[in-house]
């Protein structure tokens, strides 16, 4: 008999938050990737979401709903270091973990479960609930069973702190009633699809004609149907055998639209100071550089430059993407959103310096990583990223082509 157990971290990145300043515990908290301008709501704190406050809403409608909400800029290198604990945690109970995400994994608890049925899922998901309480003062809920599907929709059934376990001798009471777009996978689109042919519950899409469904959604009729009668063969994939990143990109919507190539290049430096920072945290170096620019109008432009060479240094990356960036130019309708992500990745096997002034690159670039690792993301950092940092947050966009500014 399979199990599989879903650990969902409750209200993630505001609980961290919380336990990095306990004075705003129990509060309405939005965690956000900047605080000025044009953001979204990352994770809102359960208080947050008695207001209606969802995540992707943009923080200027949560701010509407809750004035007095406290508003905190995201920290990303925090949140998956403590994705690491988390996982050396669930060690302890199976190698067999599947991170989905920085507040979702899976594990494979079969050999665990045995023989013992809905009572031992029952003890072991709030063994596992205590064991990530005690380890990292956190609240998760966790839902078990027979498959990745199921699992998840078990542990979005009683948040937070839910421990919900489903036998597979409940799965068809279970389904029967359920909306079809109640059930992970099946999203609100399909959900209306669905509809159009008469189905809207899952019980209904399980007993649905093959062909139906085939004619309607090809393949993935098939699919369809099987969830609906709570299959799922979907292999758990442990995080040691999950297959390499093919590309790491950064980007960013700006508080107001840019109309100044000097502060367009200083978000692209930041944006490949990122980039940069993460490749070398996984031991990744890149060949190609790609650039996103989003203007005024929401038309996106794309462009990629490919090198000799691998690098995962910011800077080089930079130059390329700034020539990139150059092609591109900037017009009357302004930029809104940028990005900058490095693709065709190599794992390890960094090249040895031969010259001097070559190694002493090196060693402070180790050196500015050592001490962000453990003072947090830009403690230390290269001028030119500080500067636009501050121009970007702190200093009115430029004006339009033929506005006149005053003071």
């Amino acid at each position: 008999m399979r199990w599989i157990a879903h650990i969902d971290m409750n209200a993630y990145f505001a609980s961290i938050e919380e336990k990095v300043n306990p004075a705003i515990k129990g509060k309405p908290i939005l965690v956000t990737g900047a605080p000025e301008g044009r953001s979204v709501v990352c994770t809102a704190s359960y208080p947050a979401r008695r207001y209606g406050i969802l995540s992707g809403m943009s923080l200027k409608e949560a701010l509407r709903l809750c004035p007095h909400a406290v508003v905190v800029t995201g920290n990303p290198a925090r949140y998956t270091a403590t994705l690491s604990k988390l996982v050396r945690i669930l060690g302890g109970f199976t190698h067999l973990i599947e991170v989905a995400s920085v507040d979702e994994v899976y594990m494979d608890v079969s050999g665990i479960v045995g023989d013992g049925g809905r009572e031992e899922a029952k003890r072991l998901a709030g063994e596992i609930k205590r064991a990530v309480a005690s380890g990292l003062d956190l609240p998760c809920s966790v839902g078990i069973a027979p498959n990745k599907v199921l699992a998840k929709f078990a542990s979005g059934r009683q948040k937070p702190l839910g421990e919900v376990v489903i036998a597979p001798e409940d799965v068809e009471k279970v389904l029967e009633n359920l909306p079809v777009d109640g059930l992970p996978g099946i999203g609100l689109k399909t959900a209306i699809h669905l509809r159009g042919l008469g189905i809207t519950t899952c019980g209904e899409l399980g007993r649905a004609s093959v062909g139906l469904l085939k004619t309607r959604f090809g393949v993935i009729g098939l699919t369809l149907k099987a969830m609906g009668q709570g299959m799922c063969e979907t292999p758990l994939v442990p995080y040691y055998e999950a297959p390499e990143a093919k590309s790491v990109g950064h980007s960013v919507t700006l508080p107001e639209d840019v109309y100044d190539m000097e502060r367009v290049r200083g978000v692209i430096f930041s944006l490949s100071e990122k980039v940069g920072r993460r490749m070398r945290r996984h031991g990744y170096r890149g060949r190609r550089v790609c650039v996103v620019l989003r203007k005024g109008d929401l038309v996106s432009v794309v462009k990629h430059r490919t090198l000799k060479t691998a690098t995962d240094d910011a800077r080089k990356i930079y130059a390329e993407a700034s020539l990139l960036i150059k092609g591109i130019g900037i017009d009357d309708r302004g930029v809104r959103m940028l990005g900058v992500s490095v693709s065709l990745i190599e794992m390890g096997g960094e090249v040895v310096p031969l010259f001097e002034e070559d190694a002493v690159e090196r060693a402070l670039i180790r050196a500015l990583d050592e001490v962000n690792n453990r003072y947090g993301e830009f403690t230390v950092s290269w001028a030119r990223a500080y500067l636009s940092r501050y121009r970007l947050w702190h200093v009115p966009m430029s004006r339009r082509p033929g506005e006149l500014v005053g003071r």
